[in-house]
């Protein structure tokens, strides 16, 4: 395994790790830094920071528990950062339904080297959905 593989299998089992952690109402592992860009699956923008623990905590204390996989899309090495894009599946039971529910997101993850560790600085997620028409994208966006 080459340098760059180790990195990113190093990093994908911190983000596998994670993702079990959030699924199952831990979601200190995807507090962003200050200067970081935590662009979240329930939408808007924000900025990295303390916050971002209170909002992750406000997102994932609408389920119960869960259980997941992460898949790696994609990955790669540019000298002090790595970049993973991803798919995170997961059933999670919801407070409020009798049953677990799909929890699917395509994630683009942004690392940067930070001493011997590497340090999430960017997480994009957005729901996983099944294609649509391009009709049918501009009624979500309200372009129709």
């Amino acid at each position: 395994m080459n340098k760059t593989s180790a990195a990113i299998e190093a990093i994908l089992a911190k983000c596998r790790s994670d993702h079990a952690s959030w699924i199952n109402g831990d979601p200190s592992g995807y507090v962003i830094p200050e200067d970081g860009t935590p662009m979240g699956a329930f939408g808007g923008t924000t900025r990295g920071g303390g916050m971002t623990a209170t909002r992750q905590r406000v997102g994932n204390s609408r389920w119960e528990s869960g259980t997941g996989t992460v898949e790696l899309v994609a990955g790669g090495l540019s000298g002090e950062v790595a970049w993973l894009v991803m798919i995170e599946r997961a059933s999670v039971k919801f407070i409020d339904r009798a049953e677990p529910a799909r929890w699917e997101l395509r994630v683009t993850e942004l690392f940067r080297r930070s001493g011997a560790r590497w340090e999430r600085f960017h997480r994009h997620a957005d729901p996983l959905v099944d294609g649509h028409h391009p009709d049918e994208i501009r009624a979500l966006l309200g372009s129709a």
